[in-house]
Protein backbone atom coordinates (compact mmCIF):
# COMPACT_ATOMS: atom_id res chain seq x y z
CA UNK A 1 0.00 0.00 0.00
CA UNK A 2 1.28 3.42 -0.77
CA UNK A 3 2.48 5.39 2.77
CA UNK A 4 -0.59 8.63 3.36
CA UNK A 5 2.66 10.70 3.09
CA UNK A 6 3.48 9.84 -0.35
CA UNK A 7 0.34 11.42 -1.18
CA UNK A 8 1.33 14.78 0.95
CA UNK A 9 2.82 16.58 -2.04
CA UNK A 10 2.80 21.03 -1.65
CA UNK A 11 1.34 22.74 -4.05
CA UNK A 12 3.60 25.11 -6.17
CA UNK A 13 3.61 28.66 -4.89
CA UNK A 14 2.36 31.65 -7.19
CA UNK A 15 5.42 33.42 -6.12
CA UNK A 16 7.67 30.53 -7.63
CA UNK A 17 6.92 32.00 -11.23
CA UNK A 18 6.58 35.28 -12.02
CA UNK A 19 4.71 34.59 -15.23
CA UNK A 20 1.28 35.37 -14.72
CA UNK A 21 -1.12 35.28 -17.53
CA UNK A 22 -3.85 38.00 -16.53
CA UNK A 23 -3.17 41.30 -15.07
CA UNK A 24 -4.74 44.48 -14.26
CA UNK A 25 -2.63 46.56 -16.77
CA UNK A 26 -3.56 44.56 -19.58
CA UNK A 27 -5.16 46.29 -22.41
CA UNK A 28 -8.72 46.20 -23.73
CA UNK A 29 -9.60 44.65 -26.29
CA UNK A 30 -10.56 46.06 -29.57
CA UNK A 31 -13.70 46.25 -30.44
CA UNK A 32 -13.95 45.98 -34.44
CA UNK A 33 -17.90 44.88 -34.74
CA UNK A 34 -20.94 44.99 -32.83
CA UNK A 35 -24.39 42.73 -33.84
CA UNK A 36 -27.56 42.19 -32.68
CA UNK A 37 -29.20 38.47 -33.50
CA UNK A 38 -32.87 37.79 -33.15
CA UNK A 39 -34.84 34.85 -33.53
CA UNK A 40 -37.58 34.96 -36.76
CA UNK A 41 -39.70 31.85 -36.47
CA UNK A 42 -40.06 31.89 -40.49
CA UNK A 43 -36.47 32.48 -41.10
CA UNK A 44 -34.26 31.09 -37.86
CA UNK A 45 -31.95 33.00 -36.19
CA UNK A 46 -31.03 36.43 -37.82
CA UNK A 47 -28.91 39.66 -38.08
CA UNK A 48 -30.72 42.18 -37.47
CA UNK A 49 -28.10 44.53 -36.99
CA UNK A 50 -24.61 44.79 -37.50
CA UNK A 51 -21.95 47.22 -37.93
CA UNK A 52 -19.59 47.12 -39.62
CA UNK A 53 -22.42 46.69 -42.37
CA UNK A 54 -22.23 43.28 -44.18
CA UNK A 55 -20.40 45.32 -47.12
CA UNK A 56 -17.08 45.49 -45.27
CA UNK A 57 -17.33 42.22 -43.04
CA UNK A 58 -18.83 39.17 -43.17
CA UNK A 59 -20.28 38.03 -39.96
CA UNK A 60 -22.24 35.24 -41.66
CA UNK A 61 -21.98 32.14 -39.08
CA UNK A 62 -22.66 34.89 -36.23
CA UNK A 63 -26.09 34.43 -35.71
CA UNK A 64 -26.25 30.75 -34.70
CA UNK A 65 -22.87 30.91 -32.00
CA UNK A 66 -24.86 34.02 -30.44
CA UNK A 67 -28.03 32.05 -30.29
CA UNK A 68 -26.68 28.25 -29.66
CA UNK A 69 -29.11 25.47 -29.52
CA UNK A 70 -31.18 24.94 -26.67
CA UNK A 71 -31.39 28.68 -25.63
CA UNK A 72 -35.03 28.62 -26.43
CA UNK A 73 -35.57 27.27 -22.61
CA UNK A 74 -33.56 29.56 -20.88
CA UNK A 75 -34.17 33.49 -20.30
CA UNK A 76 -30.36 34.65 -20.19
CA UNK A 77 -26.87 33.27 -21.16
CA UNK A 78 -23.66 34.37 -22.48
CA UNK A 79 -21.22 32.68 -25.26
CA UNK A 80 -18.12 33.16 -26.29
CA UNK A 81 -17.02 31.74 -29.79
CA UNK A 82 -14.73 32.16 -32.64
CA UNK A 83 -15.27 33.79 -36.10
CA UNK A 84 -12.53 33.39 -38.83
CA UNK A 85 -9.59 34.87 -36.79
CA UNK A 86 -11.55 37.05 -34.42
CA UNK A 87 -12.80 36.24 -30.57
CA UNK A 88 -16.76 36.78 -29.85
CA UNK A 89 -18.92 37.45 -27.07
CA UNK A 90 -22.54 37.60 -27.20
CA UNK A 91 -24.93 38.16 -23.94
CA UNK A 92 -28.68 36.74 -24.51
CA UNK A 93 -32.21 37.60 -22.90
CA UNK A 94 -35.34 36.02 -23.68
CA UNK A 95 -38.81 36.43 -22.56
CA UNK A 96 -42.55 35.18 -22.92
CA UNK A 97 -44.85 37.65 -24.72
CA UNK A 98 -47.26 38.88 -22.41
CA UNK A 99 -51.30 38.55 -23.40
CA UNK A 100 -51.73 42.36 -23.06
CA UNK A 101 -50.89 44.71 -25.63
CA UNK A 102 -49.37 47.43 -23.83
CA UNK A 103 -47.00 48.95 -26.31
CA UNK A 104 -43.89 47.12 -25.52
CA UNK A 105 -41.68 44.39 -27.17
CA UNK A 106 -43.13 41.78 -24.72
CA UNK A 107 -46.80 42.35 -25.74
CA UNK A 108 -48.36 40.45 -28.77
CA UNK A 109 -47.41 41.83 -31.28
CA UNK A 110 -46.41 39.20 -33.31
CA UNK A 111 -48.11 35.98 -32.88
CA UNK A 112 -45.86 34.08 -35.12
CA UNK A 113 -42.95 34.46 -32.29
CA UNK A 114 -44.12 31.32 -30.54
CA UNK A 115 -45.19 33.30 -27.40
CA UNK A 116 -41.09 34.11 -26.68
CA UNK A 117 -38.85 36.83 -27.79
CA UNK A 118 -34.98 36.47 -28.48
CA UNK A 119 -32.43 38.99 -28.38
CA UNK A 120 -28.84 38.36 -28.61
CA UNK A 121 -26.38 41.64 -28.44
CA UNK A 122 -22.72 40.71 -29.51
CA UNK A 123 -18.90 42.27 -30.01
CA UNK A 124 -16.28 41.20 -32.04
CA UNK A 125 -12.55 41.52 -31.10
CA UNK A 126 -9.29 40.50 -31.70
CA UNK A 127 -7.79 39.55 -28.21
CA UNK A 128 -9.37 37.33 -25.70
CA UNK A 129 -7.91 39.17 -22.86
CA UNK A 130 -10.33 40.76 -20.70
CA UNK A 131 -13.52 40.20 -23.07
CA UNK A 132 -14.94 39.56 -20.09
CA UNK A 133 -14.88 43.67 -19.16
CA UNK A 134 -17.50 43.77 -21.65
CA UNK A 135 -20.14 41.43 -20.38
CA UNK A 136 -22.18 43.37 -18.21
CA UNK A 137 -22.57 46.45 -20.79
CA UNK A 138 -23.54 43.48 -23.20
CA UNK A 139 -26.39 42.02 -20.92
CA UNK A 140 -27.63 45.10 -19.81
CA UNK A 141 -27.92 46.02 -23.91
CA UNK A 142 -29.71 42.56 -24.72
CA UNK A 143 -32.62 43.26 -21.79
CA UNK A 144 -32.64 46.68 -23.39
CA UNK A 145 -33.16 45.59 -26.98
CA UNK A 146 -35.24 42.82 -25.35
CA UNK A 147 -38.15 45.20 -24.14
CA UNK A 148 -38.19 47.86 -27.10
CA UNK A 149 -40.73 47.94 -29.79
CA UNK A 150 -38.85 49.87 -32.34
CA UNK A 151 -34.93 49.05 -32.07
CA UNK A 152 -32.50 51.86 -31.34
CA UNK A 153 -28.90 50.92 -31.45
CA UNK A 154 -27.01 54.18 -30.59
CA UNK A 155 -25.57 52.54 -27.92
CA UNK A 156 -23.83 49.90 -29.60
CA UNK A 157 -22.62 52.45 -32.32
CA UNK A 158 -21.11 54.69 -29.82
CA UNK A 159 -19.26 51.63 -28.34
CA UNK A 160 -17.73 50.71 -31.60
CA UNK A 161 -17.09 54.09 -33.21
CA UNK A 162 -16.01 56.07 -30.48
CA UNK A 163 -14.12 53.08 -28.21
CA UNK A 164 -16.04 53.89 -25.39
CA UNK A 165 -14.40 50.81 -23.27
CA UNK A 166 -15.39 49.58 -19.88
CA UNK A 167 -13.08 49.52 -16.97
CA UNK A 168 -10.65 47.08 -16.97
CA UNK A 169 -11.39 44.12 -14.95
CA UNK A 170 -9.51 43.75 -11.83
CA UNK A 171 -7.34 40.32 -11.53
CA UNK A 172 -10.01 39.79 -8.40
CA UNK A 173 -12.91 39.20 -10.76
CA UNK A 174 -10.78 36.15 -12.92
CA UNK A 175 -9.86 35.18 -9.20
CA UNK A 176 -13.65 34.80 -8.73
CA UNK A 177 -14.36 33.30 -12.31
CA UNK A 178 -12.09 31.10 -11.40
CA UNK A 179 -13.44 30.12 -8.39
CA UNK A 180 -16.86 29.36 -9.82
CA UNK A 181 -14.98 27.06 -12.57
CA UNK A 182 -12.72 24.99 -9.34
CA UNK A 183 -16.78 24.81 -7.99
CA UNK A 184 -17.98 23.47 -11.13
CA UNK A 185 -15.41 20.82 -12.12
CA UNK A 186 -14.38 19.69 -8.51
CA UNK A 187 -11.68 17.36 -8.58
CA UNK A 188 -12.25 16.78 -12.06
CA UNK A 189 -10.44 19.78 -12.65
CA UNK A 190 -7.15 17.86 -12.10
CA UNK A 191 -7.85 15.10 -14.81
CA UNK A 192 -8.88 18.25 -16.89
CA UNK A 193 -5.42 19.98 -16.58
CA UNK A 194 -3.40 17.04 -17.54
CA UNK A 195 -5.27 16.57 -20.58
CA UNK A 196 -5.00 20.40 -21.34
CA UNK A 197 -1.36 19.48 -20.63
CA UNK A 198 -0.81 16.53 -23.45
CA UNK A 199 -2.59 19.00 -25.79
CA UNK A 200 -5.35 16.61 -26.63
CA UNK A 201 -8.71 17.71 -28.39
CA UNK A 202 -11.19 18.00 -25.96
CA UNK A 203 -15.22 18.99 -26.15
CA UNK A 204 -17.25 19.70 -22.93
CA UNK A 205 -20.96 19.40 -23.71
CA UNK A 206 -23.78 20.69 -21.94
CA UNK A 207 -27.35 21.64 -22.27
CA UNK A 208 -28.13 25.61 -22.24
CA UNK A 209 -26.64 27.32 -20.46
CA UNK A 210 -23.59 27.03 -21.93
CA UNK A 211 -21.65 30.55 -20.43
CA UNK A 212 -20.30 28.44 -17.78
CA UNK A 213 -18.72 25.66 -20.25
CA UNK A 214 -17.28 28.93 -22.08
CA UNK A 215 -15.47 30.56 -18.91
CA UNK A 216 -13.69 26.92 -18.85
CA UNK A 217 -12.73 26.60 -22.13
CA UNK A 218 -11.04 30.47 -21.43
CA UNK A 219 -9.48 28.89 -18.18
CA UNK A 220 -8.19 25.50 -19.36
CA UNK A 221 -6.45 27.51 -22.64
CA UNK A 222 -4.70 29.44 -20.05
CA UNK A 223 -3.04 26.78 -18.74
CA UNK A 224 -1.68 25.47 -21.65
CA UNK A 225 -2.01 28.63 -24.50
CA UNK A 226 -0.88 26.27 -27.56
CA UNK A 227 -4.09 24.90 -27.42
CA UNK A 228 -6.49 26.18 -29.64
CA UNK A 229 -9.65 28.01 -27.72
CA UNK A 230 -12.71 27.48 -29.83
CA UNK A 231 -15.19 28.09 -27.53
CA UNK A 232 -18.41 27.11 -28.72
CA UNK A 233 -19.12 24.65 -31.65
CA UNK A 234 -22.18 23.81 -33.24
CA UNK A 235 -22.39 21.16 -36.13
CA UNK A 236 -21.57 23.51 -39.00
CA UNK A 237 -17.62 23.55 -37.86
CA UNK A 238 -17.79 19.54 -38.29
CA UNK A 239 -15.35 19.74 -41.28
CA UNK A 240 -13.03 22.30 -39.56
CA UNK A 241 -12.95 19.57 -36.58
CA UNK A 242 -11.30 17.37 -38.83
CA UNK A 243 -8.01 19.55 -39.17
CA UNK A 244 -7.23 20.60 -35.92
CA UNK A 245 -4.75 18.62 -33.93
CA UNK A 246 -5.25 20.43 -30.31
CA UNK A 247 -8.32 22.37 -29.13
CA UNK A 248 -10.68 23.10 -26.48
CA UNK A 249 -14.21 23.95 -26.72
CA UNK A 250 -17.70 23.23 -25.79
CA UNK A 251 -21.22 22.57 -27.60
CA UNK A 252 -25.17 22.05 -26.26
CA UNK A 253 -25.04 19.70 -29.19
CA UNK A 254 -24.97 15.98 -27.68
CA UNK A 255 -24.71 14.59 -31.45
CA UNK A 256 -21.30 15.33 -31.18
CA UNK A 257 -20.66 12.72 -28.37
CA UNK A 258 -20.90 9.98 -31.36
CA UNK A 259 -18.40 11.59 -33.74
CA UNK A 260 -15.58 10.27 -32.07
CA UNK A 261 -12.87 11.02 -34.89
CA UNK A 262 -12.81 14.66 -33.93
CA UNK A 263 -12.83 14.52 -30.03
CA UNK A 264 -9.39 12.44 -27.88
CA UNK A 265 -12.11 13.37 -24.49
CA UNK A 266 -15.98 14.50 -24.89
CA UNK A 267 -16.64 15.70 -21.44
CA UNK A 268 -20.24 15.04 -19.97
CA UNK A 269 -21.19 18.31 -18.04
CA UNK A 270 -24.56 18.33 -18.00
CA UNK A 271 -25.84 16.69 -14.73
CA UNK A 272 -22.14 15.81 -13.32
CA UNK A 273 -18.70 15.51 -14.54
CA UNK A 274 -17.96 12.69 -16.69
CA UNK A 275 -15.68 12.03 -19.39
CA UNK A 276 -15.99 9.99 -22.02
CA UNK A 277 -12.59 8.62 -24.14
CA UNK A 278 -11.85 5.01 -26.55
CA UNK A 279 -7.97 6.01 -25.66
CA UNK A 280 -7.24 3.15 -23.43
CA UNK A 281 -4.18 5.31 -21.52
CA UNK A 282 -6.71 8.42 -21.76
CA UNK A 283 -8.98 5.95 -19.36
CA UNK A 284 -6.63 5.60 -17.12
CA UNK A 285 -5.15 9.43 -17.22
CA UNK A 286 -8.50 11.08 -16.51
CA UNK A 287 -9.36 8.73 -13.33
CA UNK A 288 -9.12 10.98 -10.27
CA UNK A 289 -7.34 10.05 -8.11
CA UNK A 290 -6.81 10.50 -4.31
CA UNK A 291 -3.84 13.07 -4.79
CA UNK A 292 -6.31 14.95 -7.05
CA UNK A 293 -9.00 14.85 -3.95
CA UNK A 294 -5.84 15.91 -1.55
CA UNK A 295 -4.97 19.07 -3.69
CA UNK A 296 -8.68 19.94 -3.53
CA UNK A 297 -8.24 20.75 -0.05
CA UNK A 298 -5.53 23.04 -0.85
CA UNK A 299 -5.80 26.68 -1.99
CA UNK A 300 -6.14 26.76 -5.51
CA UNK A 301 -5.76 29.59 -7.77
CA UNK A 302 -5.63 30.46 -11.99
CA UNK A 303 -1.90 30.94 -11.55
CA UNK A 304 -1.00 27.83 -9.21
CA UNK A 305 -2.04 25.74 -12.63
CA UNK A 306 0.11 27.79 -14.55
CA UNK A 307 3.15 27.56 -12.52
CA UNK A 308 2.63 23.41 -12.88
CA UNK A 309 3.12 23.58 -16.39
CA UNK A 310 5.98 26.04 -16.38
CA UNK A 311 7.70 24.09 -14.13
CA UNK A 312 7.24 20.82 -15.61
CA UNK A 313 8.57 21.71 -19.05
CA UNK A 314 11.02 23.69 -17.19
CA UNK A 315 12.02 20.64 -15.12
CA UNK A 316 12.21 18.19 -17.59
CA UNK A 317 14.08 20.29 -20.28
CA UNK A 318 16.93 20.80 -17.57
CA UNK A 319 16.84 16.65 -16.58
CA UNK A 320 17.35 16.15 -20.50
CA UNK A 321 19.98 18.30 -20.83
CA UNK A 322 21.91 17.47 -17.87
CA UNK A 323 25.17 15.70 -17.90
CA UNK A 324 24.45 12.82 -14.78
CA UNK A 325 20.81 11.88 -13.58
CA UNK A 326 18.34 12.16 -16.25
CA UNK A 327 15.66 10.18 -14.22
CA UNK A 328 12.88 11.40 -12.83
CA UNK A 329 12.60 10.69 -9.16
CA UNK A 330 9.92 11.01 -6.01
CA UNK A 331 11.45 14.36 -5.04
CA UNK A 332 11.13 15.85 -8.83
CA UNK A 333 7.67 14.51 -8.65
CA UNK A 334 7.04 16.72 -5.84
CA UNK A 335 8.58 19.24 -6.52
CA UNK A 336 5.74 19.89 -9.61
CA UNK A 337 3.01 19.01 -7.71
CA UNK A 338 2.81 15.50 -9.42
CA UNK A 339 2.21 12.19 -7.44
CA UNK A 340 5.03 9.32 -8.30
CA UNK A 341 2.17 6.71 -8.37
CA UNK A 342 -0.96 8.20 -9.61
CA UNK A 343 0.68 10.60 -12.29
CA UNK A 344 3.41 8.62 -13.62
CA UNK A 345 1.35 7.12 -16.76
CA UNK A 346 0.74 11.00 -17.60
CA UNK A 347 4.21 12.17 -17.28
CA UNK A 348 5.00 9.15 -19.72
CA UNK A 349 2.66 10.03 -22.06
CA UNK A 350 4.18 13.87 -21.82
CA UNK A 351 7.66 13.07 -22.21
CA UNK A 352 6.60 10.59 -25.21
CA UNK A 353 3.92 13.38 -26.80
CA UNK A 354 6.63 16.41 -26.66
CA UNK A 355 9.30 14.35 -27.55
CA UNK A 356 11.69 14.63 -24.59
CA UNK A 357 14.63 13.18 -25.05
CA UNK A 358 16.56 10.98 -22.40
CA UNK A 359 14.21 11.19 -19.43
CA UNK A 360 13.59 7.94 -17.63
CA UNK A 361 11.26 7.79 -14.55
CA UNK A 362 12.49 5.80 -11.45
CA UNK A 363 10.33 2.86 -10.46
CA UNK A 364 8.16 3.23 -7.65
CA UNK A 365 8.40 0.53 -4.89
CA UNK A 366 4.70 -0.01 -4.91
CA UNK A 367 1.62 -0.63 -7.12
CA UNK A 368 -0.69 2.17 -8.28
CA UNK A 369 -4.12 2.08 -7.59
CA UNK A 370 -6.85 4.18 -9.04
CA UNK A 371 -9.42 5.72 -6.32
CA UNK A 372 -11.47 2.65 -7.35
CA UNK A 373 -10.12 -0.14 -7.80
CA UNK A 374 -11.56 -2.63 -9.95
CA UNK A 375 -10.10 -5.49 -11.67
CA UNK A 376 -10.33 -3.87 -15.27
CA UNK A 377 -8.43 -0.38 -14.16
CA UNK A 378 -6.26 -1.62 -11.73
CA UNK A 379 -2.67 -0.86 -12.97
CA UNK A 380 0.62 -2.40 -11.77
CA UNK A 381 3.53 0.25 -12.70
CA UNK A 382 6.53 -1.93 -11.56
Amino acid sequence: MINDNDDDVPLLNDNDDNEQFITEEDSQPNVEAVFVVTFDVKYGNIIEFQMPEKEHMLLSGVEYKAIPSGSHHINQDFVYFRHENKYGLACLARADITNDDDGSALSVIDQSQRGMRIKSVGILTSSIIHIQSYLSLLQTEARIYLSQASANYDGLKRLLIRQEQPISVPASIYDSLFAQFIQQFGASIFPLSRLILLGKRILFYSRSPIGPLCNAVYFTHIINQSVNPLFLITIADLSMLNNEQSYIGCTTERIFKEKTHIYDVFIDCDNQIVFHTNDSILQSIVKITRHDYNRLKKTLTLNSFINIGNHLSRLLNQLSQSNDNKQMTKENFHSIDLHQHYDRLFLNEYIRIHHIPNVTIRNPSSIFFPVSPCCSCCLDFN
